[in-house]
């Protein structure tokens, strides 16, 4: 009987579905990771094209990073088909912000790629928060941050549900104190001689950071 029951109880535990935590954690690396390697392919595609022969070794690396860019969206994919198989189908609003989401995410790899074909200096393919870029592509993606990403942003908070809005707004709070402490004190010491000169988008990563780890614990935790 003991070993039944042993038998049943590893059963369900293999046949749990997905759970949404899981399915984030997924989601949220193959996205950073197809955002990467795509920018650093079109880096090193812009870099190598500058060269009179590009040697056997550049496809070799071309093709790395393509085949890395193109497995991340496939984990995603696949990650997303193995949830909805183990869990039913999304609600519409889920599915609404589901697709909005990912909308959102390719077009970051499409910025992405973009800052690394347009860079001034694409020897430097990783250097995309430094690098100088032409004016007309700043501008393009400036417009593409208000006029796109800004409305799917908030056609994604308009579908989202209540337990989502409010890890959300929980995110938002801790990583507004978490600037409000962390900019001035960068800024003096700065002022002060012991710390580097500040870095607005280091703050900004990091701030986004914050919110992302305190609505992953709100939402999932």
């Amino acid at each position: 009987m003991m070993v039944s029951n042993m038998t049943d109880e590893n059963a369900q535990t293999e046949a749990a579905p997905m759970s949404g935590a899981n399915l984030a954690m997924r989601i949220g690396i193959a996205t950073v990771g197809a955002v990467f390697f795509s920018g650093a392919l079109a880096g090193l595609s812009g870099a190598l094209s500058q060269e009179e022969q590009i040697k056997p070794v550049g496809y070799v690396i071309i093709a790395v990073f393509a085949a890395l860019t193109l497995g991340s969206l496939w984990f995603a994919w696949v990650s997303g088909r193995r949830y909805y198989r183990e869990n039913g189908p999304f609600t519409p609003r889920g599915r609404r912000a589901t697709i909005s989401a990912g909308i959102a995410c390719v077009i970051g790899m499409a910025v992405g790629a973009a800052m690394s074909i347009s860079s001034d200096t694409p020897s430097q393919s990783f250097d995309l928060m430094d690098g100088p870029l032409p004016a007309g592509i700043a501008a393009g993606l400036i417009a593409v941050i208000v006029l796109v990403l800004a409305p799917i942003t908030w056609f994604w908070h308009r579908n989202i549900d209540e337990h989502e809005e409010q890890s959300y707004r929980t995110g938002a709070l801790v990583a507004l104190y978490f600037y409000s402490a962390a900019a001035p004190i960068w800024w003096l010491g700065e002022r002060g001689g012991f710390l580097p000169a500040a870095d607005g988008m280091a703050l900004y990563f990091a701030t986004m950071g914050v919110w992302s780890v305190v609505w992953f614990r709100q939402r999932y935790l």
